[in-house]
């Protein structure tokens, strides 16, 4: 049921018949379906199970009419997946100043307070600067009082506002907001030991006192961080650029403030690792960076790809926010790999830079290029497909423009994550997708029981594999018969 609920050929009367008659075990293939026809739609949302409803409230692609109507459904479950994620159409302006209202005097039934519903739709649209800027202007002053408390999300109007609202209460916590994020930290306020806070502290405007206890202290891992610390005076930069810890020199690397001596002394450190952060700082020039021995398989702690190679992290296509399209102009070109990484994040660049970066020498531009560009080259996904094998390998095949024809000619690869390129092919031979889908990987064989290039008899006998069944449900290739007697309960074959 769930396998017959994600394929793509079922039709709309199969579909209504799986959530009429199995809505438990439909949910999660209809939240994997790539879109929900509106038939389908409308009966998940008038549905009695508010596990389907919630199923609904949660799809990639759910319009935002629908949503809206979930947010007053009876199952406070469903109305908090009525909240939304990124990456879901945004609810329009009023339905989110209706919802702030009703949020902030929650129902009985709801087992949260307001902060902690409030709190919740802001992680839900990921603390989306127009929520924001609504709730800073919303009638309500419960409302406006919880994001007053919030000043690392406000923009300087909003924050403004607030800091004149006109109920006291309001402008009492936007005020004592306001003065925490300018409070100079004292060597009480950090804690005794590693942990959340004690980091958050060191990231706080630091004073001469609380340098001095760091610095006393010798306990290198503080002293990284507080290296990154704006606050820190000139003379204890230079304290620390003579550090014995290469972690806490590389720790000043990123610093704006660094002198032209500096970023020589820091360009010629004897460890690498030092070398490759500070490679990356605009107060170098290109020819500056030529000169630097950098090793691009570290990773720096600026949150960019590092190794493509060496170390396995996660590709940062969703990790923060693109850079600037006039910085990935500039940085397209640099002689820096690191750079020119930064700027394949961005969508934006041009065809010419496109090209470029597709033949860089670094993996690593290549694959967040092909990871980030809608115009990626297809030959070029499929090479970093091939080249790279860290996290993140499997969304390059998932891409659009990713290249199925031939891919069959990767039936005997040793790599069953390449074996199972196979089914994606339109042509492949049966007779090879058959053999395969007996394949000592466990994956490449769930991967052929979807593939509609396997033969019809082979598809409806994996219906009674317990570990290929759903995978074979899924087949787009399954006859529509076979589909209705699954749902009839009917012996298959």
């Amino acid at each position: 049921m769930a396998g017959l609920a994600r394929n793509p050929a079922a039709p709309i009367d199969v579909l209504l018949r799986l959530v009429e008659m199995w809505p438990e075990q439909a949910c999660e293939g209809l939240r994997r379906r790539r879109e929900l026809l509106p038939p389908v739609r409308d009966a998940m949302l008038r549905h009695p199970s508010p596990t389907i409803r919630g199923a609904l409230a949660s799809h990639p692609q759910v319009d935002p009419l629908a949503r809206a109507h979930l947010l007053a459904d009876p199952a406070w479950r469903v109305r908090l997946r009525a909240f939304g994620r990124p990456g879901q159409a945004p609810l329009p302006d009023d339905v989110l100043v209706r919802l702030l209202t009703e949020l902030d005097d929650p129902p009985s039934d709801v087992p949260f307070s307001r902060e902690e519903l409030i709190d919740e739709l802001f992680g839900a649209m990921g603390y989306d600067r127009r929520l924001i800027r609504l709730a800073a202007v919303h009638p309500r002053p419960g409302v406006r009082r919880y994001v007053a408390g919030s000043a690392i999300w406000l923009d300087e109007r909003s924050r403004r506002a607030l800091l004149e609202d006109e109920a006291p209460e309001v402008r009492a916590v936007a005020v004592a907001s306001d003065a925490r994020r300018h409070q100079v930290m004292e060597p009480a306020d950090l804690p005794d030991q590693h942990c959340h806070a004690f980091w958050y502290v060191l990231q706080r405007p630091l004073s001469p006192a609380l340098v001095d206890q760091v610095l006393a202290s010798g306990d290198a891992a503080a002293l990284r961080v507080m290296a990154e610390n704006p606050s820190v005076p000139p003379d204890v930069v230079e304290t620390l650029l003579r550090h014995p810890d290469p972690s806490v020199r590389q720790g000043l690397a990123g610093r704006v403030d660094l002198s032209g001596d500096q970023l020589v002394r820091l360009s010629t450190d004897p460890t690498v690792e030092v070398r490759t952060a500070v490679s990356t700082h605009p107060g170098l020039s290109e020819p500056q960076r030529a000169s630097i021995d950098i090793d691009v398989t570290t990773v720096p702690d600026d949150g960019h790809f590092g190794s493509a190679d060496v170390r396995c992290r996660e590709i940062p296509y969703t990790d923060g926010a693109a850079p600037e399209l006039t910085d990935a102009l500039r940085w397209a070109r640099s002689v820096n790999p690191l750079l020119r990484r930064r700027a394949a994040r961005n969508s934006e660049l041009p065809p010419d830079l496109v090209d470029i970066l597709a033949e860089d020498p670094d993996l690593g531009v290549r694959v967040l290029l092909a990871q980030h560009h809608p115009a990626a080259p297809p030959a070029l996904l499929l090479r970093c497909f091939l080249e790279y094998h860290c996290c993140g390998r499997d969304r390059l095949s998932e891409l659009p423009q990713f290249p199925t024809n031939g891919l069959a000619r990767f039936s005997d690869d040793p790599d069953p994550t390449v074996r199972r390129l196979v089914a994606l092919d339109p042509h492949a031979n049966p007779e090879v997708v058959d053999r395969l889908s007996t394949d000592p990987s466990a994956s490449v064989r769930q991967a052929m029981a979807s593939s509609p290039r396997l033969p019809a008899p082979r598809i409806v006998a994996l219906l009674d594999d317990p570990e290929l069944a759903e995978a074979a449900a899924a087949n787009p290739a399954l006859p529509v018969d076979q589909m209705q007697r699954i749902l009839d309960g009917t012996p298959v074959g």
